[in-house]
């Protein structure tokens, strides 16, 4: 089987590795613009915060991530992938009595510290209702793992970097620049707002700001979060954010996005630092927090892998693997990220 896959970010990465996996024929064009997993912090964590839920699919999703990120590190003779322990600072007395309440129950123990005395009395001045520990969270550095998968491409002579001409196309064959393929994957991230074919998908462009700094006496042993994450890199040095600015495809850093993370950083720690970074990308998300992938409806060879939002890198291992296993062997896509709950918007 041979596939053309459209864009090189987190999903076009997973999903090239899947398919050459399955001894398909590949091929891989991005534009080299990509500025959303690279600049995303890779942060894989387990809960959401705010009312401490389980993340969507999360007993399915972190394994196989973990076993996939391992797989790749190996295949490109990188190391990127690290466990992280990530500590809550409670910014309510509900969210304690949240975590209170979620500690013991079967479904969440994987997943969180039962809380000590310790936690409650972790000595940061922020700290006013008490912290939690969060298990079995991890973190990819981004740039190692685009970096060291880009060159991996280039070598295998899959990577082309260029952009993709519509006008080249032939949605109903799949055939694109004389080539025929049995797939056309688009994996464009933000830039499937101005694909003709999945444009009438409700994906939404949501720009997000990362500051990195620079520190002595930032507290480095865990990643902090309270508002924005404080995530330790190593050398004195932390990953800051992120900011949400929606309906912008925009990737210029702006003084408002920086003095917006600063200011979040606060909750966190009063500690001195320099400014090291400051970047920006735009994120693919949805309306429903769920991905979009499946089959173009009228144009079957045509697919989409996009819209992973805040949470890509803890969803694209999996969730490419079973849109691989959709392509080849039929299997059925979880109906929550199927494109066919929007497909009434198609002729809207």
């Amino acid at each position: 089987m041979k596939v053309l896959i459209v864009g090189s970010g987190v999903a076009g990465i997973c999903l090239t590795h899947e398919l050459l996996r399955a001894g398909c024929d590949v091929e891989l064009i991005d534009n080299g613009k990509n500025a959303s997993s690279v600049v995303a912090a890779g942060i894989i964590n387990p809960l959401v915060f705010r009312r401490m839920t389980l993340s969507w699919r999360v007993s399915e999703l972190i394994p196989f991530a973990l076993k996939t990120y391992r797989e790749i590190e190996h295949r490109t003779g990188t190391s990127f992938f690290h466990p992280l322990a990530i500590r809550r600072l409670f910014a309510s007395e509900q969210e304690l009595e949240f975590w209170k309440k979620k500690q013991a129950l079967p479904e969440f123990s994987d997943y969180m510290e039962t809380l000590t005395e310790e936690d409650l009395n972790f000595p940061l001045e922020q700290n006013t209702f008490g912290t939690g520990r969060v298990k079995r969270a991890s973190y990819i550095d981004t740039d190692a793992f685009i970096q060291a998968n880009r060159i991996h491409f280039h070598t295998a002579g899959i990577l082309s970097e260029e952009n993709f001409n519509q006008e080249e196309l032939d949605p109903e064959s799949a055939i694109y620049k004389g080539n025929n393929y049995d797939y056309i994957v688009f994996a464009e991230g933000k830039d499937a707002k101005y694909n003709p074919l999945f444009g009438y998908l409700p994906l939404q462009q949501t720009k997000g700001e990362l500051l990195t700094i620079q520190s002595a006496n930032m507290y480095a042993a865990e990643s902090l979060n309270r508002k924005c994450f404080l995530l330790p890199l190593g050398n004195q040095q932390f990953k800051v954010g992120s900011t949400y600015a929606w309906d912008t495809d925009d990737t210029i850093p702006t003084e408002e996005g920086k003095q917006a993370i600063m200011e979040n950083l606060k909750s966190i720690s009063n500690e001195r630092y320099e400014i090291v970074e400051h970047k920006a990308g735009v994120r693919p998300t949805v309306p429903d927090r769920r991905p979009l992938l499946g089959k173009h409806p009228e144009f079957p060879k045509m697919v989409i892998a996009n819209g992973l939002g805040t949470k890509g890198y803890m969803l694209a291992p999996l969730l490419m693997h079973e849109l691989v296993n959709h392509l080849l062997k039929g299997t059925e896509i979880d109906p929550e990220s199927h494109i066919n709950r929007f497909e009434s918007l198609m002729h809207s």
